[in-house]
């Protein structure tokens, strides 16, 4: 980018130095032409170059002329060159502004957010997964390689916590467009699960030392992604069946389970979120059953369990012993509704989520 700016300044100033070369002869040309009628006001190259100025300006105040007719042709010439010259320059003022808009939609000015989710591959589940991160407040940049999903997106979302970029998925200098490399995580999101597998391996090679998911049609492939490298593996079908047949026979669990999946917006909705126990917080160094009693009294929510940090892997601990301790760095995974979420972040210091995958 950088490269490409010098070149078009080095450029501007070629042209720049050539026009004024080209000016400044001609009214030399006119001054010389002038100066040997007694009655004309251009009896010096000073007038020569005011009345030149005044012309390209389109001011024309008239105040001195040519009064010979080369001087009068060379002058018609000078008004004519600078109506043409004023017409190509507004032409091509009007399409830079219109290719910067245009890079500026494609996503070609990049973005500077930080700590964001990278959505690559766009389709249905992706617009369901986007509209869930940007409903618990997280930002999200988007590649696609499909320019009529540009203003769909925004006009679904907004251009507040959403970038799109315009891309092949092959291309990997445009990934740090999207500020890939400061990123939370990279979702991988195609149709075919051998094609998302070929582009994990294909980005992953490029940037590997970030937090991947994917989406799988198969869940047998499971095994075959965490190999891979991938983070977390998500099977649509096994997620969405397991809702179907916990509706046959426990609906109000099923009910359940898919409304605390969603994001709790208004301050009666319900749902599962996560947040980091920092070295001030009231919490640390309590026992699991004190953290729930408070967490219920103060703040209505109820604590599901704790994600903790051990060997450089988190584990869950899935409604623990009663005695279990609340260090600094763990996760509470708490159920809290709008309202409490809201004070719960207030009272972590940080919105929810995991900061580290």
């Amino acid at each position: 980018m950088k490269n490409i700016r010098f070149k078009l300044f080095k450029s501007w100033l070629v042209w720049g130095f050539i026009i004024i070369s080209i000016f400044l002869g001609f009214q030399y040309l006119i001054y010389r032409v002038e100066s040997s009628d007694p009655s004309s006001g251009i009896n010096s190259f000073a007038n020569a170059l005011w009345y030149g100025i005044v012309t390209v300006a389109t001011v024309g105040y008239g105040d001195v002329v040519p009064v010979t007719t080369t001087g009068r042709i060379l002058g018609s010439i000078l008004v004519l060159c600078t109506i043409a010259l004023m017409g190509l320059f507004i032409s091509q003022f009007t399409n830079k502004i219109r290719q910067i808009m245009e890079n500026k939609k494609l996503g070609y000015l990049g973005t500077k957010m930080q700590n964001h989710c990278v959505v690559i591959g766009w389709d249905s589940f992706a617009l369901n997964v986007t509209k869930w991160i940007v409903e618990s407040d997280k930002q999200v940049a988007i590649i696609t390689d499909n320019k009529n999903d540009i203003d769909l997106i925004y006009n679904k979302f907004g251009d507040k916590k959403v970038f799109v970029l315009y891309s092949d998925y092959l291309n990997f200098d445009n990934y740090k467009l999207v500020n890939i490399n400061k990123s939370s995580s990279v979702f991988i999101n195609f149709e075919d699960d051998s094609d998302t597998l070929v582009k994990l391996l294909n980005i992953k090679r490029q940037f590997p030392d970030l937090n991947y998911i994917v989406s799988l049609n198969n869940s047998d492939l499971k095994e075959t992604f965490q190999s891979a490298g991938v983070t977390f593996s998500i099977s649509k079908n096994e997620v969405t069946s397991k809702l179907v047949a916990s509706y046959n026979f426990e609906p109000d669990v099923a009910y359940f389970t898919e409304n605390i999946m969603s994001t709790a917006v208004a301050e009666d909705d319900h749902d599962l979120v996560e947040y980091k126990v920092n070295d001030d917080n009231v919490l640390l160094n309590k026992n699991y059953i004190d953290a729930f009693i408070s967490l219920k009294k103060d703040f209505n929510s109820v604590l599901m369990g704790i994600s903790r940090k051990i060997n450089n892997e988190f584990k869950i601990f899935k409604n623990p012993q009663s005695d279990l301790k609340i260090m600094a760095g763990d996760y509470l995974i708490v159920l809290a509704d709008g309202k409490s979420k809201k004070l719960l972040t207030k009272e972590f210091g940080e919105n929810e989520g995991r900061h580290e995958i």
